[in-house]
């Protein structure tokens, strides 16, 4: 055929077809598959996997925690490194795809097929173009890539729905499907569509490593990761040369958590292999160190302080150093995995989360050592540093918080030990060791001066922070996002973790200590002289921690009186010395043994206290507390020692009384089951509106157990009860006396934004019910929004646009499963419109807005819809309020709640009948 001839066999071709664009036969279909496949999707695919090839090479993972699968999956925590690479384009490709190339309209029917039972599943088809079903998984993985984890699954769940005919696809997007709830966190409905796929279904290879990335991902965030192990393996298998050493580094974390070390030591040799990039090399040396199952670790040592010479690795020192503090820990050598941890802190060049690291190492040991106050330090300045998703986050910030209470008894129990041990030097002694003090403090301040003086050059030379100019960046504004609830500020995490980050920035990790900004802190350096006075040395720090008088100027700071002054000399001086050690004593014991239920360490510092000082004022307490720990370690005998020596030596005292009686303990149980009953009975007759009940319960619970722990509760649900029974005072004072008693309650923020709101002029919404109350009252406003006036006023136009707003508490409704599921529906069931969906939060009330309706009757209309749909079950907590534009925007700007809205709408129903407004 010539090549005329074909030119116009295919302009004729392209005619008859264009000029049957509406008709659904094989030509048509045919035609529109090439050119959904050789033109638009073409364009969209090849940008799909350019960026998907960018995106895994580029990505820079932290090595401080256990790697995600695939770098799209850190898009769902935004404190982790996020991902380059925006899939947009490959998402307008698809849906330009499905909107114009998309073949709804059923074929002609054929006479004599109506009983052939793939004719009639061929004409219920959605869908008859043969290469659309590309176009919608292209869809779904870029909105998956792009962190768009609820529209990928409602799209995945779309296509499974609508290609029913197309079994591998189905599974490919249940698949895809599964991955996007596991990023979501809904790990029940992933495991519930993986448990339900049939072995038979996994046909292919990327089917296969589909099913295992969803497989690893479920059980990498369940409660036995090790059952993650064969699924990463699985994936290896198919994985790209990007993403296997990620993959392989997460086998050696995953294979370490479960105990495997020569597993996991092969798994990181694996991950630092050629192809793998530096920083994932390095780090999986480091790693390697940690799960070192040799018998010899000179070698290893070896190995890793020549790596340290290289001039590459200098930016990594903290890494290396802190690698082979490891390998002496773990042949219990702590003398030199504490040397090189502080190798690792001093070395490190960037201050960021490698070095926190180490600080945390160093902690550690320090803790086991029980000198709390070497801890605190370490803890105090690692921190601040780690993200709040770092692995063990909560327990290490738990035990920073109980060192910085710990440290402070310690100090002063070391401060006054070496006082008193001074005291009872001869005048000699106590002078060698006073002027090795001043010869320290006089070098000390030397050393600061000329750091100062550094400072300030390196300042003028740069023109801002020396900080700043060592890290190489500039100093920038930091935007703040203000509150868009009642709560302090600092509930903010956003707002929290900005001024973290601010204060590093200029001011790097600080220890926390008083005076922590000023150069020169005019107090002494008696608090570190327990050491000294013990083996005659000094440090150059001993001017840095202290916690005696400061000077008042009637001595100077190089003069030997300013110390001597300080040391015990009379028996009464003496005595408060040794009451202060005492206090230290039994409150180390104390904060051991309540808040990190170390039982042994507080038992050891008890029994120390009783043996220095057997008189001591603490004897009865320390008995009653051992007797608590050992009935609670079910160690009975030792446990009756101590209540046989209360009951010798304090038999009048509360406690003495309360153990005459054998089933002391067993009674208390039962008190705390009988506390639990009264609140909720407490709570019930609150929803109920029985006041007078819970006024009751409350005075009850006051009676029988005043030291409860549900005290706190009792007494905010009595304040409510204030509100609706329009008692300002009597609410006013309930929460003050709350606030008072039990200031670290969990209802503490809650109860300090009532009492702002009072303070600041604002009245209680007296009358209506309990229920209305908790949720309806509330503010939609910041701390900073006011009410505009007293007056009330809304438009309640039928015909201007509306909003449907969803009405639900935070603490009983999940605010991300509630957007899934309308969004769910929204798709499924609107083809032509399009409805945004906007999550707000106000303190305990949360809203997701619905918006998109041009009017009153619209909204009444997707109202119906949505609670015909069968599949669409909200929690009984949402209560839905349709409201115009212009009200709900008046309610945000004024700062009302929607109690003001209902009864707006309930005075002018009672003028004239209302067309638009609340309807629950």
């Amino acid at each position: 055929m010539k090549p005329v001839q074909v030119i116009c066999f295919f302009t004729l071709l392209t005619a008859l077809v264009s000029c049957s664009m509406r008709k659904n036969t094989a030509l048509t279909r045919n035609y529109q598959a090439f050119i959904t496949r050789y033109n638009i999707y073409y364009n969209g695919d090849e940008h799909y996997k350019t960026t998907l090839r960018e995106m895994e090479r580029s990505y820079e993972d932290d090595f401080t925690r256990l790697l995600y699968l695939h770098p799209a999956d850190a898009r769902a925590c935004p404190d982790a490194p996020q991902p380059s690479g925006d899939f947009s384009r490959s998402i307008e490709k698809a849906q330009k795809a499905i909107q114009l190339r998309s073949i709804k309209r059923k074929p002609a029917r054929k006479a004599g097929k109506s009983r052939d039972q793939k004719y009639r599943e061929w004409m219920k088809r959605e869908e008859y173009n043969p290469f659309l079903h590309n176009a919608w998984l292209m869809l779904g993985r870029s909105q998956y890539n792009n962190g768009d984890f609820i529209g990928a699954a409602s799209t995945f769940q779309y296509i499974a729905k609508h290609f029913s005919w197309l079994p591998a696809t189905v599974t490919e997007a249940r698949l895809w499907q599964a991955r996007a709830y596991c990023s979501l966190g809904w790990y029940f409905d992933a495991e519930a569509i993986l448990s339900k796929m049939p072995a038979t279904d996994i046909a292919s290879g990327e089917i296969e490593e589909l099913y295992d990335m969803a497989y690893a991902s479920m059980y990498i965030n369940s409660s036995d990761q090790s059952q993650a192990i064969p699924y990463v393996r699985g994936a290896l298998r198919h994985a790209s040369r990007t993403q296997k050493p990620r993959l392989y580094f997460l086998l050696g974390q995953l294979y370490a958590l479960s105990g495997k070390n020569s597993e996991a030591y092969d798994a990181y040799a694996m991950a630092a292999r050629g192809g793998a990039p530096y920083r994932t090399r390095l780090n999986a040396r480091i790693r390697q160190s940690e799960v070192f199952h040799g018998s010899d670790i000179r070698g290893e040592v070896k190995s890793l302080r020549r790596m340290a010479r290289y001039e590459r690795n200098s930016p990594y020192l903290d890494l290396i150093y802190y690698a082979i503090g490891n390998l002496y820990l773990s042949r219990r050598d702590t003398a030199e995995a504490v040397e090189n941890y502080r190798l690792a802190v001093e070395r490190s060049t960037r201050d960021g989360i490698d070095r926190a690291v180490a600080r945390l190492a160093l902690g550690s040991i320090y803790f086991d050592r029980r000198d709390y106050e070497a801890a605190q330090i370490c803890y105090a300045e690692a921190l601040p540093v780690l993200p709040s998703t770092y692995p063990g986050y909560v327990s290490i910030r738990r035990r920073s918080d109980v060192l910085d209470r710990l440290a402070v008894y310690a100090q002063n129990v070391r401060l006054n030990d070496s006082l008193l041990r001074l005291a009872d030097m001869t005048e000699r002694e106590r002078m060698d060791i006073v002027n090795r003090l001043i010869a320290a403090r006089r070098r000390t301040d030397r050393e600061e001066a000329e750091r100062i003086r550094r400072e300030e050059y390196i300042a003028l030379q740069g023109g801002g922070n020396p900080a700043d100019g060592i890290a190489g960046q500039a100093s920038a504004p930091v935007a703040f996002e203000l509150n868009t609830d009642d709560s302090w500020y600092f509930y903010n995490s956003t707002v929290r973790s900005a001024g973290r980050d601010a204060f590093l920035r200029r001011w790097g990790a600080r220890r926390l200590e008083d005076d922590w900004r000023r150069r020169d802190r005019t107090v002494s350096g008696l608090a570190s002289l327990d050491e000294d006075v013990a083996d005659g040395s000094l440090s150059d720090t001993d001017f840095e921690d202290t916690d005696v008088k400061e000077y008042n100027g009637d001595f100077d700071l190089y003069s030997p009186e300013y110390y001597l002054s300080r040391i015990p000399s009379t028996p009464m001086q003496r005595m408060a010395a040794v009451n202060i050690i005492c206090d230290g004593m039994y409150n180390i014991g104390l904060i051991l043994k309540d808040d990190l239920g170390a039982y042994p360490e507080a038992a050891d510092e008890w029994l120390r206290l009783l043996d220095r000082y057997p008189d001591n004022i603490y004897r009865r307490d320390i008995y009653y507390n051992m007797y608590l720990m050992y009935m609670r370690e079910g160690d009975v005998v030792a446990a009756g020692g101590y209540r046989q020596l209360i009951l010798e030596h304090f038999p009048d005292s509360p406690e003495g009384q309360a153990l005459i009686d054998p089933d002391f303990l067993d009674n208390k149980r039962r008190m705390y089951a009988e506390e639990e009953r009264l609140y909720e009975r407490a709570y019930e007759a609150y929803l109920e509106n029985r006041n007078a009940d819970v006024h009751a319960l409350c005075d009850t619970i006051t009676r029988l157990s005043p030291t409860s722990r549900l005290i706190p509760k009792f007494m905010f649900l009595e304040a409510l009860c204030h509100v609706t029974e329009g008692d300002a005072e009597r609410f006013r004072s309930i929460l003050e006396t709350m606030l008072r008693r039990y200031p670290d309650t969990e209802l503490a923020p809650v109860a300090s934004s009532y009492l702002k709101g009072l303070a600041e002029g604002r009245s209680l919404n007296a009358g209506g019910d309990n229920v209305r109350g908790l949720a309806w009252t509330t503010r939609l406003a910041s701390d900073t929004a006011a009410v505009v006036s007293d007056s009330v006023f809304f438009e309640l136009d039928s015909a201007a646009p509306h909003v449907m707003v969803l009405v639900y508490p935070v603490d009983e409704v999940s605010g991300n499963k509630l957007l899934y599921d309308v969004a769910r529906h929204n798709f499924s069931t609107f083809v032509v419109s399009d409805f945004d969906l906007e999550p707000m939060n106000f303190g305990r009330l949360g809203l997701l807005v619905v918006k998109g309706f041009a009017n009153f009757d619209e909204i009444v209309r997707y109202r119906r819809i949505l609670e015909d749909d069968p599949e669409l079950q909200l929690p009984a907590q949402v209560r839905p309020v349709m409201i115009s534009v212009d009200d709900f925007n008046r309610l945000v700007n004024e700062g009302r709640s929607f109690d003001d809205y209902f009864r707006y709408v309930d005075e002018r129903s009672a003028e004239s009948p209302v067309v638009a407004g609340p309807v629950l």
